[in-house]
């Protein structure tokens, strides 16, 4: 009887522990149909235009397709750059369930994206909060941000840890 009980807490353990939300077939096809469509400009995907509270933003556009999980998203054009896709997730109260998640998105990432991929992380603190942004990029020897494929970030406001990712695009 105490093994079963053992086995059932264990197995509760890893199942919640464990388990990475992202990782599914269905997470991996939207991200991919995201990121050819970005290659495209956003033609496919991008929705009506929103206004835009920030000056150096030409435009944003609701998303037509979400990322499995994310709770909100948009295509935003800045004056100057490319195009970008950005997706934001449920935010937590603590940090450490924030990381996780975003532990398990990059991994995600790294699956739906197929190729090779090299991974950059900046961590700043401001009033003893850690703010990080992870870039991705397709070569070892860029290390610009204007350059990533993917930028991951973690960062804090309104009392909650918030998650992000944007999914770098192209002029059509």
């Amino acid at each position: 009887m105490i093994r079963v009980l053992l086995f059932c807490f264990f197995f509760n353990i890893v199942t919640v522990y464990g388990q990475n939300e992202f990782a599914a077939s269905s997470f991996y096809t939207t991200f991919k149909k995201i990121q050819e469509d970005g290659e495209k400009g956003f033609v496919q995907y991008k929705g009506a235009q929103l206004k835009s509270q920030f000056g150096e933003i030409k435009a944003e556009y609701r998303i037509k397709l979400l990322l499995p999980l994310a709770d909100s998203g948009k295509i935003v054009v800045p004056a100057a750059g490319n195009p970008y896709a950005v997706y934001f997730f449920e935010p937590e109260k603590r940090k450490e369930n924030i990381d996780e998640r975003a532990v398990h998105l990059r991994e995600a990432i790294l699956t739906a994206h197929a190729n090779p991929l090299y991974a950059k992380t900046v961590s700043t603190t401001v009033n003893r909060r850690i703010y990080s942004d992870t870039y991705f990029y397709a070569a070892t020897n860029q290390n610009h941000t204007s350059l990533a494929l993917f930028r991951l970030s973690v960062f804090h406001q309104d009392d909650k840890y918030h998650l992000l990712l944007e999914i770098k695009g192209k002029h059509p």
